[in-house]
């Protein structure tokens, strides 16, 4: 396996595109237009499966500076070609944040789903902590996304185990963890075996994005593996 170039910052190639969240005047948790996650209607829901009908949103913290370096992706992160993309300040203020308004979203819709993170990862045991404590409170919360924190320390036992706890409802994908069932993986790494694991559905044209997959969160017994962004 490549290792991470030990001499790269730990932060976003794009230090401008950091957002304090003492002065950022949108919501943290934001309503998807990403057209990988949702493509088509005006309110973006998911299509299909337990959480057909919930509105998908989604949370960008900032790439490096929350991740483990031992990423596989550290060096050629998809961040890397977004340059516009907001990236929270992680920290009190942002959890503050984010536990006010997914209140307010899950008492204004049926069901809210959040994709984490679209750039960044979990940063602390206790923010994996209050992503369960979220899921305990509001019924109708759900989460899914990928980690490159290993399954059995630290944040990565944590988030394993708030994943067993929780099931489908926070799918949390451990990355290019080949010994892993419930991880994403890289091409570059393993390729498919029926059964076993799948290529992700959107990236082959198979289906139009997310929403109209859910494969992530509805196939715990397969790996999903991803090309390269």
């Amino acid at each position: 396996m490549k290792k991470a170039d030990v001499n790269k910052p730990a932060r976003t190639m794009y230090p401008k595109a950091r957002r304090s969240i003492a002065d950022y005047p949108h919501r943290v948790i934001k309503r998807v237009t990403n057209k990988k996650l949702f493509d088509g209607g005006k309110l973006p829901t998911i299509q299909k499966g337990r959480f057909k009908g919930y509105v998908i949103h989604t949370l960008t913290l900032e790439e490096r500076a929350t991740c483990p370096r031992d990423c596989f992706h550290w060096d050629d992160c998809f961040g890397n070609n977004m340059a516009f993309a907001h990236r929270l300040e992680h920290g009190p203020d942002l959890e503050a944040r984010i536990k006010e308004e997914i209140k307010e979203l899950c008492a204004t819709y049926r069901g809210v789903i959040v994709r984490l993170h679209v750039l960044g990862d979990f940063y602390s045991v206790p923010y994996v902590k209050l992503w369960d404590d979220l899921l305990v409170r509001h019924e109708n919360l759900a989460a899914w996304g990928y980690t490159a924190h290993k399954a059995h320390q630290g944040i990565g036992l944590m988030i394993n185990l708030t994943q067993q706890k929780h099931g489908e409802r926070f799918s949390i994908r451990h990355s290019n963890d080949a010994l892993n069932v419930f991880s994403a993986n890289s091409l570059e790494l393993e390729k498919p075996v029926s059964g076993v694991s799948f290529v992700c559905p959107e990236q082959t044209g198979d289906t139009k994005s997310c929403a109209t997959c859910a494969l992530c969160w509805s196939a715990p017994d397969r790996r999903v593996l991803f090309a390269t962004h």
